[in-house]
């Protein structure tokens, strides 16, 4: 083989800080093996059943039996052995003993190879210190010694060197007391499981840390140097089974050494964490730990479950002990062994299912009070073991008016959370109060359920929609009726329908997302990171991921942007600094900008870029309050200033050369031109659409946010309006470097392309508010009240009824909310003073439920942002049955809903009754039920609401016997007729079948046959 010397690039990537709590929990996961020493590595050996540990401090090799955890022997080797490695074939065992002895010591370097067949041993003295080894396919060794790469022939101890890394860090014996071998060997080698690939890490000995890539075909030898704060720990460094990424300390890498992700507020300890990579099934199992907030605290060893194409977090759960070396998964991938602060631990990820977890099925829960309604509000909540097991668990809120009925039980358990509005009247946003999932039997760390509270009045306009996670920017698609809303807690792109505003689709980023773009060409999102050299690529036509852009080394665009001559990405460096660069679009590269034109390229690291939307210009606003705009047809940046000593806020670029930062609005060279009014508190967004601005404003997070019309000639805002609740408030420049991306900078309002709505990020989820939410309103006018089913009178206590009038909202919405909201679309109807539980609002119709405890002259009132109607007075009878004309059967609809039981099917013309046949019956108002049930609530299943006045059927005249009359289980103001068909009825084509409940009845025809 040739001897190559290596040359290495030396950058400085960085990693920011955050922090996740837990809460302590008794149980744990894994099995802890005391090997009475410090481990230094381990070897799997399935074909014999055994795992080796290198037991660094003993001066011995412990063999554990993987049937049951225990040592089963021990192998007395020369001393320190420090790393291991199992040829291919299996029959040797190779131990690299670090003999970094200082003077008056002897070096002690020297590798052994234990023939596993026949037991015996032979031990090969090094000229240098050996830090690890791995094997090939090629069945050679790759020794790394802290002064040269060497190929290792285990069979006639032949050694090739192959590559020179001059000065590798080898630390000298006898290292400080409390040192584990991580920080004293500092090095990792590892190899793919295909044997193809060998990658490893190691610290320069002057400064810094190096990772390269041995290709066992080519006999190649590839790396890079470079300074990492924090330091590059756990000193682990582990491939995927065909080596083309790899996890390194807290790193995910590519093959060519490119940062696909990189997680933040780690330790950078040598000595604890591990993790290990489950390419088949997605996922990589790892420990990374935090450091602590204070000298007290004593952050608890987690291993999360990661997604291993976006570093998602999918669960988190308990260790008995920091894991503290290398890790690796047996051939099925369900036991995963790794180094541990005793010996070894045995994790056996593959059966998580068998072991107590608690989870709540639902992340969020939305309590919608209103101006009308201050009654209790009550929702339930699923508990469960995702693994079906029963397991303990205890809730505890975090506020005041917020009772949890039971409070703790075991798994599965429906739980009752009630909400007082009374104890939120102060404020008119949305509340957000967490409600933690404890238990002492479960081995994950279940993150809290959202309870958002919102108390609204009827002048504040939008419907928001619950979408869980932290959202941190959202973009309206120029041509297709869609929008994008950035999650960045799980990694993703959520797709959105302009239409309805339901989620259509997610994308997978990589992690920490912070910013997107839409190329001028409307056919490529481009997505931004705030722990990745690489920016997402999506095609909007497909929603397909394409290859990434990729930035040079140590650049995390944490802001990007798209004009019609070239792309720019803010990124963020390890010097606390901030640069711009450029895309090369057709070979998905990015290179740092050499000056931006007459100007440095060196700006402050909060640093927000956006494009005009005609891709004439790019704006960059800086938290230091420098602005400076990137013109397309000069291909250059054309303007500096600074005219504030800071910003932050709402952002924005139109396509009449006017710009947005914060309060103030930028003419066609960022001078100020006016200030906007800041008496509606911090701004948080801003839009244009055309020659118009929408301005979104907070006064604080619990408050309700405030959208106006603002003109942007002028600067001057129309018309303020509150919303349903606020929108995303930006945080200070320390904060937001705290946490992650441009969190001084915040973009939370988009405007559909077809100007029919605003979609806002707000304390929910999203805001959708009318296009015209400004619009002059006039009060509502009830005209008519019916029954929902057949669209006649009379109507029943707990029936679905349905409303027409005019100006009864400015929007349809329909809700699959439970229980049902009673303020939808900025609307509330109520009878005699108790508000309805709503289904569906538009312009001209409600849908609404009656109160089981209304009876004989009601009185109707609608109130919305236009007023309040006048009076429309109706009587509520006891029963009131009819029969919903839903059906459809092809071409043919409004059929009624009438089902034979045999075939599940609607009774029609081609599908007639027979005699002896069961029919089921949907229909509403057939009164009060026992047990009694809740307006708004789905019905229960047991035991069943049955009508305390039971309806009787006849077909023909000839009487059915009924065998259920009530509730619909499950459903909403819907009830449920079972009645079987005698042998007796008469046949025809429309034989009348009438329902007689109480003093009211219903008819329709049937066709019958024998």
């Amino acid at each position: 083989p040739m001897r190559r010397t290596v040359s290495f690039l030396r950058l400085v990537p960085l990693a920011a800080g955050w922090l996740f709590t837990v809460a302590a929990c008794a149980a744990t996961f894994g099995t802890v093996v005391p090997i009475g020493g410090h481990a230094s590595d381990l070897a799997l050996d399935e074909a014999r059943g055994v795992v080796y540990v290198a037991n660094f401090t003993a001066n011995k090799i412990d063999i554990i039996s993987i049937r049951d955890n225990s040592i089963r022997t021990s192998i007395n080797v020369a001393p320190q052995p420090g790393g291991l490695a199992l040829s291919p074939d299996g029959q040797y065992l190779v131990v690299a003993h670090f003999g970094a002895w200082a003077a008056p010591g002897t070096s002690r370097n020297s590798l052994t190879v234990v023939n596993l067949n026949d037991n015996t041993r032979q031990t090969f003295a090094m000229s240098f210190t050996p830090l690890g080894v791995a094997f090939g396919a090629d069945g050679l060794a790759m020794v790394v010694t802290s002064s040269e790469l060497l190929l290792f022939d285990p069979v006639s101890g032949a050694v090739q060197p192959i590559s020179t890394i001059a000065e590798l860090a080898a630390r000298a014996l006898p290292a400080k007391i409390g040192q584990m071998p991580p920080n004293i060997i500092a090095a990792s080698v590892a190899a793919s499981a295909d044997g193809m690939v060998l990658y490893g890490l190691a610290d320069l000995a002057e400064e810094g840390v190096i990772r390269y890539r041995y290709d066992v075909q080519q006999r190649t030898v590839s790396g890079f140097a470079f300074i990492a704060s924090p330091t590059v720990g756990p000193r682990v460094i582990s491939p995927s089974r065909d080596g083309s990424f790899y996890f390194a300390g807290w790193g995910l890498f590519d093959a060519n050494s490119n940062l696909i992700s990189q997680f933040k507020n780690v330790t950078g300890a040598f000595e604890t964490g591990s993790h290990a990579i489950d390419m088949d099934g997605g996922v990589i199992y790892a420990q990374l730990p935090e450091p602590a907030r204070n000298e007290d605290e004593t952050v608890p060893p987690v291993l999360m479950v990661l997604d291993s194409a976006s570093l998602a977090v999918r669960e988190r759960i308990s260790l008995q002990e920091n894991l503290a070396g290398r890790a690796v998964l047996n051939a099925a991938r369900d036991v995963m062994y790794s180094v541990s602060d005793s010996g070894i631990m045995v994790l056996p990820v593959g059966s998580l299912s068998r072991y107590h977890r608690v989870q709540a099925q639902q992340e969020d829960l939305v309590f919608r009070g209103n101006f009308c309604d201050r009654r209790v509000i009550t929702q339930d909540i699923v508990i469960t073991d995702p693994g079906g097991g029963q397991t303990d668990f205890t809730l505890r809120a975090s506020a005041q008016g917020v009772t949890v009925t039971p409070s703790s039980g075991v798994t599965p358990a429906v739980v009752q959370v009630r909400i007082d509005p009374n104890a939120f009247t102060t404020k008119n946003g949305t509340v957000t109060v967490e409600l933690q999932i404890l238990s002492a039997s479960a081995v994950n760390l279940p993150l809290p359920v959202r309870l958002l509270i919102n108390n609204r009045n009827p002048d504040q306009r939008g419907t928001f929609v619950n979408v869980p996670g932290k959202l941190v920017d959202i973009l309206a698609d120029p041509v297709r009726d869609r929008f994008y809303v950035l999650r960045q807690d799980l990694n993703q792109v959520l797709v959105f329908d302009g239409a309805n505003q339901t989620q259509i689709g997610a994308m997978k980023t990589y992690n920490t997302p912070t910013q997107m773009t839409i190329t001028v060409d409307r056919r490529y999102l481009l997505v931004g990171h705030d722990d990745s050299q690489f920016a997402a690529v999506y095609d909007l036509d497909t929603l397909e991921q394409k290859s990434p852009i990729i930035f040079p080394f140590g650049h995390y665009p944490r802001s990007i942007a798209a004009s019609g001559k070239a792309i720019l990405g803010l990124s963020r460096l390890a010097d606390g600094t901030g640069t711009i660069d450029s895309v090369d679009a057709g070979s998905r590269r990015a290179v740092n900008m050499p000056s931006l034109g007459v100007y440095e390229n060196k700006v402050h690291v909060s640093t927000v870029l956006t494009a005009a939307p005609n891709g004439a210009s790019i704006l960059a606003a800086s938290a230091d309050g420098n602005v400076m705009l990137y013109s397309a047809n000069a291909d250059t940046f054309t303007i500096s200033r600074k005219d504030f000593t800071k910003l932050s806020g709402a952002y924005a670029a139109s396509s009449f050369d006017q710009y947005v930062v914060n309060n103030v609005l930028l003419n066609a060279s960022l001078v100020p031109v006016t200030r906007m009014e800041t008496g509606t508190g911090l701004s948080s967004g801003f839009t244009f659409m055309d020659d118009t601005g929408f301005r979104l404003t907070t006064p604080g997070d619990t408050a309700p946010g405030v959208i106006q019309r603002v003109n942007p000639y002028s600067g001057q805002g129309s018309r303020p309006t509150r919303m349903a609740e606020a929108p995303t408030m930006p945080v200070t420049e320390a904060a937001a470097q705290a946490s992650s991306g441009t969190g001084t900078f915040t973009r939370t309002v988009a405007a559909l392309y077809n100007r029919t709505a605003l979609v806002a990020i707000t304390q929910s989820g999203i805001t959708v508010v009318p296009w015209n939410y400004d619009a002059t309103t006039a009060p509502p006018r009830i005209d008519t009240l019916v029954n929902a089913a057949d669209m006649t009178l009379p109507v029943a206590p707990g029936g679905l009824i349905t409303v027409f009038g005019s100006d009864f909202s400015p929007v349809n919405v329909a809700t699959r909310e439970l229980p049902l909201p009673t303020a939808l679309g900025e609307s509330c109807l109520t009878v005699n003073g108790v508000a309805l539980p709503m289904l569906f609002v538009s312009p001209t119709q409600i849908n609404a439920q009656l109160p089981f405890n209304m009876g004989g002259n009601t009185v109707l009132v609608l109130r919305t942002p236009g007023g309040v109607s006048n009076n429309f007075n109706f009587t509520v009878l006891p029963t009131a049955p009819s029969v919903f004309r839903s059906g459809a059967a092809g071409p043919v609809t409004d059929i009624p809903t009438v089902y034979r039981a045999s075939n599940g099917q609607l009774v029609t013309g081609s599908n007639p009754i027979h005699m002896g046949d069961t029919i089921i019956i949907w229909a509403t108002g057939l009164g009060v039920t026992d047990p009694a049930a809740d307006a708004g609530q789905p019905a229960p299943s047991n035991p069943l609401s049955r009508a305390i006045i039971e309806p009787t059927l006849t077909l023909g005249g000839v009487p059915l016997p009924v065998l259920y009359a009530g509730l619909a289980p499950g459903q909403v103001g819907v009830y449920q007729i079972n009645a079987t068909v005698p042998i007796r009825v008469p046949e025809g084509l429309d034989v009348p079948l009438s329902i007689v409940q109480g003093g009211s009845s219903t008819t329709l025809p049937v066709r019958v046959v024998k």
